[in-house]
Formats: structure tokens, C-alpha cells, sequence
């Protein structure tokens, strides 16, 4: 056990925490009280979210499963994933267009 397992378990709770956030966005549309007032489109945000928890995975695979060597080929895929949901993030903070 190095350093990973305790990087691991943190990114792990986080992971689970943020996935629960997203499945109750998704399902009921309930947000943090916090976040009631900037999300325009809670359905949106509940997939940004889920993608993070997803993304967060892959890095914590990346972390603890694979050498060394080909770390950044295995975490890349959670690199791009945790930049699209910030852009689902922008987007759901957005209203929609209306002409």
C-alpha cells in the first residue's frame, strides 16, 4: 500500500458522493440549496455530474490499477471527461436561447 490507497479512498468517496448527487438531479430534479439559483437546467447538470463521477473513476483505475508507464494513456480518457462536464456545467448555469 503506497501513496495511492490514500489518495484512492477520498477520490473514491468523492466519486460516490457526486454519482448520488447526479442520480437525484436526474431522476427528481432536486439541487443543493446552494445551487438552485445559478442551475437553469437541472437535468443537464445531473449528467455533468454523473460524467464526473464516471471521470473520477477512470482516474482512480488509472491510480491504482495500471504501471506506471502508461498512466497518462489510461487517465487521458477522465482528463477529457472531467473538461466536457465542465462545459455540460457552463451550459446547464446558461438559460436557453430564445429569439
Amino acid at each position: 500500500m503506497g501513496l495511492g490507497m490514500y489518495l484512492a479512498v477520498p477520490i473514491g468517496v468523492v466519486a460516490l458522493l457526486i454519482a448520488g448527487s447526479g442520480g437525484a438531479t436526474l431522476s427528481r430534479g432536486w439541487l443543493f440549496p446552494w445551487q438552485r439559483r445559478h442551475i437553469v437546467r437541472p437535468r443537464l447538470f445531473g449528467w455533468a455530474q454523473l460524467l464526473i463521477a464516471a471521470a473520477l473513476g477512470v482516474e482512480l483505475v488509472g491510480l491504482l490499477v495500471v504501471d506506471s508507464a502508461y498512466r497518462s494513456v489510461v487517465t487521458m480518457p477522465g482528463v477529457v471527461g472531467l473538461l466536457f462536464a465542465m462545459v455540460l456545467i457552463t451550459r446547464a448555469q446558461r438559460p436557453p436561447r430564445t429569439r
